[in-house]
């Protein structure tokens, strides 16, 4: 779906809402269980690290709360536009429209949840050490990124790259944790 301008008039977003309706819906349900996954994912993986009381581990769980408000808070905004639209009020559309093209850069700016996943987990043996390196290298330039694309858009791009660097990261870490912990639980039927 093409993502209307920033600078799109009211009428152009009306436009647009009703074109890509249920799309929208559909990406912004997608988003918040998203988000929700890989909170949950992070939190899993702090415990089985039993790396709560560290400050890393009670970074995470903050990083964690700070995401998953930040998501809510973006499609907030992104029904807020939809709904504005489908109620015809065109100037709260477009408020709401341009409230949710900022959340792309305080994403950014939030702490990386990757990082202090990384951070929490290094010290334990739960993933393979190459993935906690991977977490740590991906959280740094999430947040080098974000920082650089706040004075300049052409790095977004690169920040996309991350992102779904970081989705195929935790497609692979909970396949490892997965066949790991039934490892663990086919051992313990044993005895």
């Amino acid at each position: 779906m093409p993502l209307p301008p920033p600078d799109s008039t009211a009428s152009q977003l009306l436009t647009f809402g009703k074109k890509y309706h249920t799309t929208i819906l559909v990406d912004t349900w997608l988003q918040q269980f998203g988000t929700i996954l890989s909170v949950i994912f992070a939190i899993a993986l702090v415990h089985f690290a039993d790396s709560k009381e560290n400050v890393f581990g009670k970074l995470t769980l903050l990083t964690s709360t700070v995401i998953t408000s930040l998501s809510l808070a973006e499609g907030t905004f992104v029904l807020g536009a939809l709904q504005s639209g489908d109620n015809g009020h065109l100037e709260s559309a477009q408020t709401c429209f341009e409230l949710s093209n900022v959340f792309i850069h305080i994403f950014l700016l939030a702490p990386s949840l990757f990082l202090m996943l990384g951070l929490a987990i290094r010290k334990s043996n739960i993933i393979p050490r190459i993935f906690v390196t991977g977490a740590i290298i991906l959280g740094c330039l999430f947040q080098t990124l974000g920082v650089v694309a706040l004075f300049n858009d052409k790095f977004l791009l690169l920040v996309i790259v991350v992102l779904m660097l970081q989705n195929v990261w935790t497609l692979a870490a909970s396949l490892i944790l997965l066949a790991r912990l039934k490892k663990i639980s086919a051992g313990m039927e044993v005895e």
